[in-house]
């Protein structure tokens, strides 16, 4: 049986949980071990940055763990960039799940380790119910199944054919100007958000602009940005500041990618090629090896 080992790279997270995550990864036919300080608590960290480190260090280390994923988002991923070991993580690849506040993570692992990761899911069950649209691609991922999404709506036509980078846009600008941060050239860049007003998403869209990182894409795949809503109707909504930006680019552009803070969305990889068809409407991974 495969086995999975649950970290802690952000917030802390009750264990109240614990045998709801043992059981459905048992379903699938997976045992379950939980990090030694997966649920630590420090102030809003799970625990302290050298012992979360540790946790995931060791874990990519460990032969006899198959599969490695995040208990929970909120904040504390960021903090252990420069803790984790990308020689022994290179070394040791294997299928590494995360969202939201491991965005900064993921964009580590992809740039200094070349590990190709998946957003979409963490563990906590109780703060993030497990949707079918989630349960699907999960599995799909941890089968190593093709992904594919249709029904994009089309904003700039066109196709496209790159590794798919991105996830929560906050965690992407924490990035910049830092060794952690991967180069966006001839990528397709997803972008999500929640809890941020038009204003803050325009700024940090202006800030990847102003770094150079917006200008050698290849592709723009714009997810959902949940509760992203102006306290002032005057300032408009953040699909007006999206096409500000994305609707007079020389490369596809698509929205309505599922994705995000949303009660249901995708798991995909980060860094794996994909074929983006905006006149389609899909995004296509490609095999996973």
């Amino acid at each position: 049986m495969s086995r999975i080992m649950i970290v802690g790279p952000a917030s802390p997270s009750p264990e109240s949980d614990k045998e709801k995550i043992i059981a459905y990864f048992e379903n699938l036919g997976y045992s379950t071990q939980f990090a030694p300080h997966c649920f630590d608590c420090d102030r809003f960290l799970a625990g302290s940055d050298i012992h979360r480190a540790e946790d995931i260090n060791n874990a990519f280390a460990d032969e006899n763990v198959d599969v490695i994923i995040a208990l929970r988002g909120g904040y504390g991923s960021p903090r252990l960039l420069d803790k984790l070991d990308y020689k022994i993580i290179s070394k040791n690849k294997k299928p590494f799940f995360g969202f939201s506040d491991i965005t900064a993570m993921q964009l580590a692992l992809w740039h200094q380790a070349q590990l190709i990761s998946f957003s979409g899911f963490n563990a906590n069950f109780s703060t993030h119910p497990l949707g079918p649209l989630m349960h699907e691609t999960l599995q799909k991922a941890l089968n190593k199944k093709p992904i594919s999404i249709k029904g994009l709506k089309c904003v700039v036509p066109g196709t496209a054919y790159a590794p798919v980078v991105g996830g929560t846009l906050t965690m992407l600008c924490g990035l910049l100007g830092t060794p952690y941060m991967p180069s966006l050239k001839e990528t397709i860049l997803v972008i999500e958000d929640v809890h941020e007003e038009p204003y803050r998403i325009d700024r940090m869209l202006n800030q990847l602009r102003l770094a150079g990182a917006l200008s050698q894409l290849q592709g723009i795949v714009l997810a959902g940005c949940e509760d992203c809503i102006a306290k002032d109707k005057a300032d408009g909504d953040v699909m007006t500041v999206f096409m500000d930006y994305f609707e007079h680019k020389k490369i596809p552009v698509v929205t309505q990618f599922p994705y995000g803070h949303t009660p249901d969305h995708i798991v995909f990889p980060i860094g794996q090629p994909a074929r983006l068809d905006a006149n389609k409407g899909t995004l296509v991974f490609d095999k996973f090896k």
